[in-house]
């Protein structure tokens, strides 16, 4: 009996060890966790990421709208005078490798196996405009040989390579999202809620920006005009790109964060926005800043000051109270975070016009810079009939052209630090002086390359280095 129940026992053991290894994975797998990771899953990670780098205070705005002289500092003063702190740099750029450009060739490499070539070109859009902000920030940076996990030391490209793969990749993006298929899941998508008529419209007017850009370093007209004529360019405000923010952190607009939230109220307005909007008699002044607390007058301060001459000074009138801070719709925690906006399409389309790259002469020109300007007033929430009315606001010649429309366009990119440095560095319009008490004595037309690349790809980021003067705030890239 007793061999009996041995030889059951055995029995029942090995049936029990067969059937637990045929069904090992199935009865290992978790039936609640997906075998794969759906890319539109990808998209408002890589969105949210990229816009919040943009709009950081210690980041676009210290080193962008203090830079491009809208905003000022009565206080913590050292980056309005180009002493940026690295680590800072460092988070930029590994931000836009690692939570934009990673994210995205993740989402197409998903969207190509899925066959969704939707997705496959809203992914393209994404890389573009990563290393466009990569190549306009440092210079020459890694691109052919970027994200490759087999090459931790990757060669840099480049400007014009790096601008030309951009180029490519948004005329990619077209075609696949012209012609294209697959659902783009609207609560996934940040920007346009999955309508992918309206990518193909960024797609198209980010390209036009990009050819405007390195307009002064190859012909670009005809691809310009092209675009034109295709149609599917931004029409009105409601195709802008932007990231819609939320009332509470850590998902308000990070301007809202660090000044209202943070308790950080030394960001200011400058002096030189000031200046010129009244002597524009341009309303959009009362919206851009506040009334000053001392006295309820709009004052700015002007750029710099802080090393010989301490901060605040009551003296000089260069305190909290003194100076106006940025208006209410600029503090509000929902204010939308633009990637690009149609009013700057306009004024890159009217620079294009009065330039001769595209069709229409003086009259195109005065069109599209109207247009540019009331876009402005309306994301402001006013109208611009008035102020287009003005004797001698209308451009009457090329000259003339040159001098308003970059003006304006500066003006209306209010807020977007970096991409109102990046394009006064290209136009140097309006006519602006390094800040007082600065430590080098030009406006930075770059950033620092990362700390780490000096260790860690020495021998690419010496050639990159070399290629444009050294790795310094003053040296020029090639589009500028």
């Amino acid at each position: 009996m007793k061999n009996i129940k041995i030889i059951l026992y055995a029995f029942l053991s090995f049936v029990l060890t067969t059937s637990c290894t045929e069904d090992y994975e199935k009865l290992n797998e978790n039936p609640n966790r997906s075998s794969e990771i759906p890319g539109h899953l990808l998209l408002g990670y890589t969105q949210r990421n990229f816009v919040n780098t943009l709009y950081t205070m210690q980041y676009g705005g210290d080193m962008g709208a203090c830079w491009a002289q809208q905003w000022s500092k009565v206080q913590y003063n050292s980056e309005a005078r180009y002493i940026p702190r690295r680590g800072n740099i460092n988070n930029i750029w590994r931000n836009i490798y690692t939570l934009t450009l990673s994210e995205a060739k993740a989402m197409y490499d998903l969207a190509v196996l899925n066959e969704n070539t939707n997705l496959q070109g809203i992914a393209l859009v994404m890389q573009a405009i990563g290393y466009q902000t990569l190549a306009e920030l440092y210079g020459p940076v890694p691109f052919t040989e970027a994200l490759n996990l087999g090459n931790i030391q990757p060669a840099f490209d480049d400007e014009s390579v790096v601008f030309e793969g951009v180029i490519q990749m948004l005329t990619d993006a077209a075609a696949l999202l012209s012609s294209g298929s697959g659902d783009v899941v609207a609560t996934s998508d940040l920007f346009y809620g999955g309508d992918t008529s309206k990518w193909l419209k960024l797609t198209n007017t980010l390209k036009f920006r990009a050819l405007m850009r390195i307009s002064s370093t190859r012909s670009v007209g005809a691809e310009l005009q092209a675009i034109v004529n295709s149609g599917n360019l931004f029409g009105g405000n409601e195709d802008n790109a932007q990231l819609s923010y939320l009332a509470v952190s850590p998902d308000a607009n990070p301007i809202w964060e660090t000044i209202v939230d943070g308790s950080r109220p030394e960001y200011k307005v400058s002096s030189v926005l000031v200046d010129l909007l009244t002597s524009l008699n341009d309303p959009r002044l009362a919206v851009y800043a506040s009334p000053a607390e001392s006295d309820g007058v709009i004052r700015g301060k002007p750029p710099g000051f802080g090393l010989q001459t301490p901060l605040p000074n009551e003296a000089l009138g260069y305190t909290y109270a003194n100076i106006s801070g940025l208006g209410s719709f600029y503090l509000n925690p929902e204010l939308p975070g633009v990637v690009m906006s149609y009013s700057q399409l306009n004024f890159l389309m009217a620079e294009a016009a009065n330039k001769g790259y595209i069709s229409g002469g003086l009259a195109a020109v005065n069109t599209y810079y109207n247009q540019g300007i009331s876009a402005s007033f309306e994301f402001n929430g006013l109208n611009a009939t008035n102020y287009l009315g003005q004797p001698g606001f209308a451009i009457t010649s090329q000259s003339d052209g040159t001098a308003k429309i970059a003006t304006q366009e500066w003006i209306a990119l209010f807020g977007q630090g970096f991409e109102t440095l990046i394009e006064w560095r290209r136009t140097k319009l309006p006519v602006l002086t390094p800040a007082a008490e600065a430590d080098i004595n030009q406006i930075p037309s770059r950033l620092y390359y990362p700390t780490n690349e000096p260790s860690l790809n020495n021998a690419n980021y010496q050639a990159a280095s070399s290629s444009i003067g050294g790795d310094l705030l003053t040296s020029s890239l090639f589009w500028q």
